[in-house]
């Protein structure tokens, strides 16, 4: 028994699997409990006493069951005993109880490994009576959580720069790494100090120790020291013995202090860089640092890089400050250039605006030319000018007002889009994004509907457009408006990823309501 400040939860699954432990492993957490289920260091089950954790949550939010069917289920069944009851009625086949299962027992334990407060016990005679055995992706998790555990918890737990890092007997060709993990594995040919081995990452420190951090909790690199908590167990055969630290109590609080603040420096000055530049960022290549050829690879692989740095969850100690906003809206810009930029069609509309942006440049000086063609007699066409230079003004007004709506600047978003809207009414771009403008400020948020629905009929077979107005359906609390339109919106795009976390939200709303 312990607690988890001193022993977090990945640690202690890691050092389970090592040593071939069987039994129970249960967290508490502010009144929340997670029980743990491992045989031979195989972890086989995990069950949550939170209610969005629970089977019959889920077969309702994957659509498995409807709310009707679920509501006559015996609410005093275990999740396994409902799922043998579903399996054995024949009311679901084996195999999607199974998946549900797996990703279950997957949200529970991502969901419990971010707790660094509260306390565990491990009972080797507690043993899972039922013979289900979940597959889960324990080291995929566990790689995952130390990507989303505060900056100066892992930094914490290296507290010997001296301590010696090698790369793992064996490593699984079909592993997905984060680019950052290969390059980390690929310089480890030969056993290398933690110091070095950061050193040789090319990373700051703190990104550096966190990805060693998670590669070591999944068992692909070793590290010379790690903090046991099941001191007197015997590893699997072949796995090497881990080793308690060497260092006193007193130099490792010191250096464990020193460590932190170090660290949180690096981290500050390393966010201001990032907001400071996002202030200056126009457009969603700006704000990822990327040329407008840039392929797909590179676009998620630094859209990755920067939610590792930057996703607000990293942050979660400053909430409710000012800072935690501004890093929570910027971010948001960022998954907004990621999710424009990694979908096909949502490039491509997204293209043609920079393009249309670039001609504006064009006619705005031809315009100039015009004007002075005027002021000293030459003669010109005026409805040629006339024209062109409507269209790049609206052009124009579309890109200072599309620039506004991304920085949060709402009234001068609205100003702007709606000139576009009024110059170009078949423009389906400058309708949407006009409703979407009008649909950030609850005043105007009922005003949105009628240009957004105007984008949805100039283009109906663009996906995004119709998620806008799923969004607006599911801020306006009209629920089963914004599902018909995610419907409408995902057979167009299977895959488009703002309909998609918009049906993940909606989902979550019902289990809430």
């Amino acid at each position: 028994m312990g607690k988890l400040t001193e022993q977090p939860l990945a640690e202690l699954i890691r050092e389970i699997s090592i040593k071939g432990l069987s039994g129970t492993l249960r967290v508490e957490h502010e009144r929340v409990q997670t029980a743990i289920y491992f045989d031979k260091g195989q972890l086989i089950y995990a069950a949550s006493n939170l209610r969005t954790l629970r089977l019959r949550e889920y077969l309702t939010s994957h659509g498995l069951l409807s709310g009707k069917q679920t509501a006559q289920l015996n609410n005093n069944q275990s999740d396994l005993d409902l799922a043998a009851a579903l399996a054995a009625a024949g009311t679901l086949r084996q195999k999607d109880i199974d998946a549900l299962l797996a990703t279950l027992v997957s949200d529970v334990l991502r969901v419990s490994l971010l707790w660094l407060e509260g306390t565990w016990e491990f009972d080797p005679r507690a043993r899972l009576v039922d013979p289900v055995r979940v597959e889960v992706e324990t080291s995929t998790l566990l790689r995952e959580a130390a990507q989303r555990m505060p900056i100066n918890f892992v930094s914490g737990r290296f507290r010997n720069p001296g301590e010696v890092i090698s790369r793992a007997a064996k490593v699984d060709r079909a592993t997905k790494f984060q680019p950052t993990e290969s390059f980390v594995l690929s310089r480890l040919d030969k056993p290398l100090s933690l110091e070095e081995l950061v050193s040789l990452s090319g990373l700051r420190e703190p990104e550096a120790q966190r990805v060693i951090y998670g590669l070591a909790l999944a068992d692909l690199v070793t590290r010379e020291h790690w903090q046991n908590a099941f001191r007197t167990e015997s590893p699997k055969p072949g796995r090497e013995q881990p080793t308690a630290p060497i260092t006193t109590a007193a130099s490792s609080a010191q250096s464990e202090q020193s460590d932190n603040w170090i660290s949180a420096d690096i981290e500050n000055e390393a966010v201001e860089e990032f907001l400071k530049r996002l202030a200056t960022a126009i457009s969603h290549y700006e704000v990822l640092e990327l040329p407008t050829t840039a392929k797909l690879n590179e676009i998620k692989d630094t859209y990755y890089a920067m939610a590792r740095r930057y996703h607000p969850d990293r942050f979660h100690l400053k909430s409710g400050t000012k800072l935690h906003a501004q890093i929570s809206s910027a971010f948001a810009r960022v998954t907004q250039a990621y999710e424009t930029l990694a979908n096909p069609n949502a490039r491509a509309g997204y293209d043609q605006t920079l393009e249309r942006a670039r001609q504006f440049a064009q006619v705005e000086a031809k315009a100039d030319k015009t004007s002075r063609a005027a002021e000293s007699g030459e003669a010109f066409d005026d409805e040629s000018a006339d024209s062109e230079t409507g269209v790049g003004r609206a052009q124009y007004c579309f890109k200072e007002g599309f620039g506004a709506l991304e920085q949060g600047r709402i009234s001068a978003a609205i100003k702007y889009l709606a000139q576009a809207a009024r110059l170009a009414p078949q423009e389906a771009h400058y309708r949407a994004y006009y409703g979407r403008a009008l649909a950030a400020d609850p005043n105007t948020r009922r005003l949105a509907e009628n240009e957004i629905q105007a984008a949805v009929r100039l283009q109906p077979a663009n996906a995004a457009f119709r998620t806008m107005l799923a969004q607006l359906y599911f801020d306006l609390k009209f629920h089963r408006r914004a599902q018909t339109e995610l419907d409408r919106a995902l057979a167009i795009d299977p895959h488009h990823a703002p309909a998609n976390l918009l049906l993940r939200k909606l989902e979550k709303s019902r289990k809430v309501g």
